[in-house]
């Protein structure tokens, strides 16, 4: 054997040697490190499992009841200087997931409550002074470092860590609006299914029961649509990265500073959000660690979308069109009156790494199917001309329905979907299916919230819109 094959021998063991030593450190520190805070499974599969409708799927979140107990301060505190719950800490809780396939427990998950409109107290008490629960959106972090020091082991573990190939994962419970409950329980996970059989790009939406287990005690909080985040890493598994692996910027776009609809005064209103300042357009990437001050692409874009002949020559190099006008048919369609036609408000714009052409990502699809905010307008939204412009629309809205192309190529995809999909006999079929799954257990266990399935005024929602269509464009 020669001098040459020995060492490359001598070094590939002492290879081998090193990596098995370094696997066993990292899995073997006897439950008192931060191996203990590494999920080691298939991800993809997970992500699979979680969304998939059929799969009756459980989430097990566990307080420290002095945990528990500071958070409720905290919102109460925030309550009596702001006047609402809009606490936006975060704090550690265990959780334990479960489906009809396979059961895992995740250590030390940020939890925090989300939302405005849907933020509730999630405890008070009553007249004698006994504990009442209440049902409020929140996110699960799966890579909260709480006040873990940076480059230990356990922070740079809980950094990267994700679940379900996601960093973090929201929870909406069934939506209450003017007191009453979304009986059917399903809409707003149904609206993006919807969305995505219209080939629009949004969220994955399914379904689950949560457990809150605080201290000793137990409550049975009700069943929730669990929601994927429009985050960086649904932008990488939706785009294309340039070589140096870099993306495009993401843009949040709500009303809470004013309405979110693209004109020429968007200078105030746009910047990196904190728990101090949100912004209308908030970039959610590229931040630079929050010290970037400019917005290039965006500027432009928002230059280019009011000028009129211009947007008329250069749409198709401005905005993914064809996904555009299948968002604006689909969301007439579901009667969403919280997007950008009615409230200026909830999506998401993406702009491409290397040519700056805006994707819109739609989220928040809550008002639909007939519930909801804003359906005091014509009659829970199915009264109104397909083209629906109120006064004053974004330009946007506005210029798209000025171009005779656009306005056929959007009547034609109202027209396509109806005929597809859109009608109450596959929603009816989708409610039985998750109806069944978990109907049972929501009574039997008593749990918080909406328990008994109902399909209100879902059959006349679809039949009344379609045939208003119908009667309009045929």
């Amino acid at each position: 054997m020669s001098l040459l094959t020995k060492r490359i021998i001598l070094l590939t063991s002492l290879f081998i040697l090193t990596g098995f030593l370094t696997f066993y450190v990292y899995s073997n520190d006897n439950g008192d490190g931060f191996s203990k805070y590494i999920v080691a499974r298939d991800q993809s599969d997970d992500y699979d499992a979680l969304f998939d409708d059929l799969n009756f799927k459980s989430f097990t979140i566990e307080f420290d009841e002095e945990v528990f107990n500071t958070m409720i301060t905290n919102m109460q505190d925030h309550f009596a200087e702001y006047g609402d719950y809009i606490d936006n800490t975060t704090y550690p809780v265990n959780i334990t997931y479960k489906d009809s396939t396979s059961e895992f427990e995740v250590l030390e998950v940020g939890f925090r409550t989300k939302s405005t409109t849907s933020r509730n107290l999630i405890r008070t008490y009553d007249w004698r002074d006994r504990p009442v629960y209440h049902q409020t959106t929140f996110q699960l972090q799966f890579n909260e470092t709480f006040s873990y020091v940076k480059n230990t082991n356990v922070y740079e573990v809980l950094n990267s860590r994700e679940i379900f190939n996601l960093d973090q994962l929201n929870f909406e419970y069934s939506q209450i609006y003017s007191g009453e409950y979304d009986e059917t329980m399903i809409s707003e996970a149904y609206t993006h299914h919807l969305y995505q059989q219209a080939d629009v790009l949004v969220a994955n939406a399914s379904y689950c029961i949560v457990y809150l287990v605080i201290g000793e005690e137990i409550v049975n909080y009700g069943l929730f649509s669990v929601i994927e985040p429009i985050d960086t890493d649904f932008v990488k598994n939706n785009f294309d990265s340039d070589l140096a692996r870099n993306y495009g910027d993401l843009y949040k776009v709500t009303d809470v500073q004013t309405e979110g609809d693209l004109r020429l005064d968007y200078e105030s209103y746009i910047g990196i959000s904190d728990d101090d300042t949100r912004y209308t357009y908030s970039l959610r990437n590229n931040s630079l660690d929050g010290l970037r001050r400019t917005h290039n692409s965006f500027e432009q874009f928002i230059l280019n979308i009011n000028d009129f002949n211009y947007f008329k020559d250069n749409y198709e190099d401005l905005i993914d069109i064809d996904m555009f006008i299948r968002y604006l048919a689909i969301s007439f369609l579901v009667g969403n009156s919280d997007d950008i036609r009615y409230n200026y408000n909830n999506y998401y714009l993406y702009f491409d790494v290397y040519t700056d052409k805006v994707t819109l990502i739609p989220f928040d699809l809550d008002n639909t199917l007939g519930f909801g905010k804003s359906l005091d307008i014509t009659g829970f939204m199915v009264d109104y001309s397909i083209y629906y412009n109120l006064n004053n629309p974004s330009p946007l809205i506005d210029y798209v329905f000025r171009i005779d192309e656009l306005r056929t190529l959007y009547a034609q995809y109202i027209l396509q979907f109806i005929d597809e999909f859109f009608n109450y006999y596959s929603f009816q079929s989708h409610y039985s299916e998750i109806k069944n799954l978990y109907e049972y257990t929501l009574i039997s266990e008593n749990h918080l919230g909406n328990k008994i399935f109902g399909l209100r005024n879902i059959e006349w929602y679809f039949d009344t819109k379609v045939n208003t269509i119908l009667n309009e464009i045929t």
